[in-house]
């Protein structure tokens, strides 16, 4: 099924991956989710191929992506969802008002809820160029961690319709994100693809792998000959599942042998 799927030629392809929950397993806190040592073989194998164009697409900053991918010189790093390409190239935001507006709504958020949040351990707040993002997978109380999340939604939503913010508010896997609506992963993925085909030379094939809500976004912009992946079983706009990253990696496995 796989090769009907992923033609063996020497025709480019493409590959897309998030990195947390898609190539690497959670941790409780995001960093000791470092690469394992099957990881960076992997993706020495993939960056080995030159019929092969991989990319990580990631809400991790430049410096954590450099780091650790860094060594991997083919691959493409994609930081924080946004079109910043870490130690590569740089796709520059649409314009300066887009950077005044992202700024202006999180200085709101903060202002407004994060400064009054009660510090509660296993949870915490993380400040992104282009997001927020609350953590609470670290809880030992999941039940009251999911209740406070789903309280969260609710506040933020209100924050939403209040000030009519132009911002995605998302509950994904322990964790609460509020982005801005300008800028997804999917609309990443579509000019990197675009900008392919502009070439004359479009990708021949095209595989995009994620496990989160912001990773839907490619999924909805992919065409339909795509092979879009899901690694878990949420409800998703992906044509495929798998049931945790390391089947993924395994059939990353199958594309390198």
């Amino acid at each position: 099924m796989l090769s009907a799927l992923w033609p063996r030629s020497h025709k480019l392809k493409a590959i897309f991956l998030d990195y947390d929950g898609t190539l690497r397993e959670f941790e409780d806190r995001p960093e000791l989710a470092v690469p394992t040592p099957e990881v960076q073989r992997l993706l020495a194998a993939l960056n080995a191929r030159p019929d092969l164009v991989v990319h990580i697409i990631s809400g991790r900053d430049a410096d954590f992506l450099k780091e650790h991918f860094g060594m991997h010189t083919r691959i493409t790093l994609i930081a924080e969802h946004e079109r910043r390409v870490a130690g590569r190239f740089q796709i520059c935001p649409d314009s300066h008002s887009w950077s005044s507006n992202s700024q202006a709504w999180k200085e709101l958020i903060c202002r407004e809820v994060i400064d009054f949040d009660t510090p509660m351990e296993g949870c915490r707040w993380e400040k992104k160029t282009t997001s927020l993002v609350w953590h609470y997978r670290g809880m030992s109380d999941q039940v009251l961690g999911d209740s406070m999340a789903e309280n969260l939604v609710e506040r933020l939503e209100d924050l939403k319709t209040l000030h009519s913010l132009d911002v995605k508010i998302s509950l994904g896997d322990k964790i609460v994100e509020i982005s801005s609506r300008s800028v997804t992963k999917g609309s990443v993925m579509r000019r990197l693809c675009e900008a392919r085909a502009m070439t004359k030379e479009p990708f021949g094939s095209v595989l995009v792998a994620g496990d989160g809500e912001s990773d839907e976004s490619m999924f909805q912009v992919a065409p339909h000959d795509f092979l879009t992946v899901k690694v878990g079983h949420a409800d998703t706009h992906a044509r495929f599942y798998v049931d945790n990253p390391a089947h993924l990696r395994s059939i990353l496995w199958q594309l390198v042998s």
